[in-house]
């Protein structure tokens, strides 16, 4: 019982913590900020001391009648890895973020959802069925939106939009994935979809695209990576810090469940992600590598190590029994990832309190008399481009290993492309971090010659040493890290374990080559073709600002065109039909709109027995006749005082005051089926958006 209340508490803490903790921001921002880093502090210490329980047994939960199939939690050994370095990342940002927002407006709010943003991340990886995961999923879309356009400038208004545009399509595109599998399956909890998936035949693919689909917009998985380049520059740091390191993890997260839990190493499947890794990998780096926004060049940089991530999953299923290696590198680098790039951002973080301003060309030489953010830089760019003794070098090892093995399983020609592409996409990593390093660090400006030195305060500098720390620690101990992952086994179905003997002469000797192509590649290339001089200093260019937009070129014209072409041709459909209906109720009008009056009766020449006279539907009041000292041989009907009350419609109940004619009938159905176009319209949109992701 004492652990299921635990689950609910780490839930409901950073829920009902961002409510409390507004409340208190309207009295005193102090005890406002010393009250969420006590909250996030629990928070981890709570998920820590669970550690002991979740390696023998894991805990579940389940409450009925939420959601409308209950809420489903279950914490293994698997999901602990992400909530234990979300709730770890939290607590350091939310220190950083008491210095970082002295200046802001709107802290109070930013605390608020930031909070509300941790609570849903939680449950999207707590969770055991695909409802409640998705719920989640949805309100961590929009809390983090918040986020994003924390600012308020047109700026961060116009990266919002893209965040939020793709966030709602991907949800959508999940939810139709997730009525499929309920419709075909007859359950979404993720512990019996592995084995019932298995036996549903083709159209397990279209239902597995639709779900990576819309996990992959929140994993920035090209094609659906374009609101990562704008909403990472345009969020503040902190937020940038957990949209890079924590969130895209959502996505990943979803895309194991998936591929490699859900489809049961399904080679397409992993075919498919493999590809799209590369993709990532190559892509991101490349672009990175002209940019001039510190934080833009670490958004391209996240999508390009999401690549690598991307690689692992599909190596899983790829491998099937030889799988265990690409399970420890998969995991390894989503934790590793998680850590050297929040040091990373929150280094840029640094330099945008004190300068407000990131661009390299204008910052050049800030660093060069900073020890500490130096030191501190260089730990997290060691870390990233895999340089022995760090942490990124066990992970990164770990991923090569597996597509060699992968090489050498298959001996496929396509599999000698994958190795090229994985060593260049490397080397883009070690050139784009030079040209930051080189550029604010090493290079000389004397307009920062031992200045702003007092802005570095400890709230901010503490937590980025505790990075740069466990990213050293973990480098050099990777035992630690690996008897955790060594218990996610069972749930991949992988066999055997990983002995960490990484120092070898081959993975030192390969992880100098890859830095030494990265040189190649920062002074032959960057410094000779993006780089130009102008009075006398030294400014990059950016060419790709001219090169094709995904978002402009290619969403935005066809989002248009189909809004524009399906408004056309559901007006002339919805205009048809209610000329239909209106002709029809017009046809009906001139049959039933008939005026009834009284009835004239004419009694002459009628011989009438009884006095009861029956009308069908008329009600006659017996004639009240006195016949006292009156000998009548032929009844007398005086009609006179004889009250004749119109004809009453029977309509299956309804009351005669609603309906007077047939054509009122016919005014409410013209009414309803004219809603009902503007619902099919609505509907036909959306699955018109739907059909273009799909097809793009």
């Amino acid at each position: 019982m004492i652990y299921r209340n635990a689950i609910l508490a780490i839930l409901l803490l950073p829920m009902i913590g961002a409510l409390i903790g507004w409340l208190i921001g309207k009295k005193s921002e102090k005890y406002r900020d010393t009250f969420n880093i006590i909250l996030t502090g629990v928070e981890f210490l709570v998920i820590s001391l669970l550690f002991r329980k979740i390696t023998s047994d894991p805990i579940e939960v389940f409450i009925p009648d939420i959601m409308g199939i209950g809420l489903s939690l279950k914490l293994d050994i698997f999901r602990y890895i992400f909530i234990w370095v979300t709730s770890l990342i939290w607590f350091l940002t939310t220190i950083y973020s008491t210095q970082y927002l002295i200046k802001y407006k709107n802290r109070n709010r930013y605390y608020a959802f930031f909070m509300l943003t941790l609570g849903s991340t939680l449950g999207i990886f707590l969770s055991e069925n695909l409802i409640n995961l998705f719920t989640f999923f949805e309100i961590m879309s929009f809390t983090s939106y918040i986020l994003v356009i924390h600012d308020e400038d047109e700026y961060a208004h116009d990266a919002g939009k893209s965040y939020i545009s793709m966030a709602i399509t991907g949800g959508m595109v999940l939810l139709m994935g997730l009525f499929l599998t309920y419709d075909y399956l007859g359950t979404v909890d993720i512990s019996l979809l592995s084995n019932s998936m298995k036996n549903l035949g083709n159209i397990k693919y279209l239902i597995s695209f639709l779900l990576i689909i819309g996990f992959g917009v929140k994993a920035s998985m090209f094609p659906l990576h374009v609101w990562l380049p704008k909403a990472h520059p345009a969020a503040p740091t902190p937020a940038s810090a957990i949209l890079s390191g924590i969130l895209v993890k959502t996505g990943i997260f979803g895309i194991i469940i998936v591929v490699p839990i859900i489809m049961g190493d399904d080679i397409f499947l992993s075919t498919t992600i493999i590809v799209l890794g590369f993709i990532n990998m190559f892509l991101g780096g490349f672009l990175a590598i002209f940019q001039r926004n510190i934080k833009r060049i670490l958004a391209y940089s996240s999508m390009s190590q999401i690549g690598y991530i991307l690689l692992g999953v599909g190596l899983i299923g790829l491998l099937k029994k030889h799988k265990a290696i690409a399970v420890y590198g998969t995991l390894y680098h989503i934790f590793n990832h998680a850590l050297f790039k929040v040091l990373l951002f929150l280094c840029a973080g640094v330099i945008y309190m004190i300068l407000h301003e990131l661009s390299i060309n204008k910052i050049r030489g800030f660093g060069k008399h900073k020890n500490i953010l130096k030191v501190l830089f260089l730990v997290g760019l060691f870390s990233i481009i895999g340089m022995p003794g760090f942490n990124g070098f066990i992970s990164k090892t770990l991923l090569h290993e597996a597509l060699a093995q992968a090489h050498h399983i298959y001996g496929n020609r396509w599999l000698d492309l994958a190795e090229i592409i994985f060593t260049i996409s490397s080397s883009f990593t070690v050139a784009y971090l030079l040209k930051i390093f080189v550029t604010v660090f090493i290079e000389e400006s004397e307009k920062y010659w031992g200045q702003y030195k007092h802005h570095l305060k400890k709230r901010a500098i503490i937590p980025m040493i505790v990075l740069g720390f466990i990213i050293i620690f973990i480098g050099i101990r990777p035992n630690f890290i690996f008897k955790i992952i060594g218990g996610t086994m069972d749930l991949f179905k992988a066999h055997g374990h990983i002995k960490p003997h990484f120092y070898t002469i081959h993975n030192i000797k390969s992880s100098i080559i890859t830095m030494a192509y990265g040189f190649i590649i920062y002074f032959g290339f960057i410094r000779k073709y993006i780089r130009i001089e102008q009075d006398g200093n030294p400014l990059y260019i950016n060419p790709s600002l001219r090169w094709l937009s995904l978002e402009k070129h290619v969403y935005i014209p066809i989002s248009v065109f189909l809004y524009r072409s399906s408004s056309v041709i559901f007006k002339v459909i919805d205009r048809s039909v209610v000329n239909l209906v209106v002709y029809i109720s017009n046809g009906f009008k001139a049959l039933s709109g008939i005026k009834v009056k009284k009835p004239n009766i004419s009694v002459k020449n009628i011989k009438v027995k009884k006095t009861d006279i029956f009308l069908k539907n008329i009600k006659v009041k017996r004639p009240n006749i006195s016949m006292k000292n009156i000998k009548v041989k032929k009844p007398q009907l005086d009609i006179k005082n004889i009250k004749v009350k119109k004809p009453k419609l029977l309509l299956r109940k309804k009351n005669v005051k609603e309906f007077k004619t047939f054509s009122d009938i016919i005014s409410i159905l013209r009414f309803n089926l004219n809603s009902l176009m503007y619902a099919v319209f609505i509907l036909a949109i959306m699955l018109i958006v739907v059909l273009g992701v799909l097809i793009l």
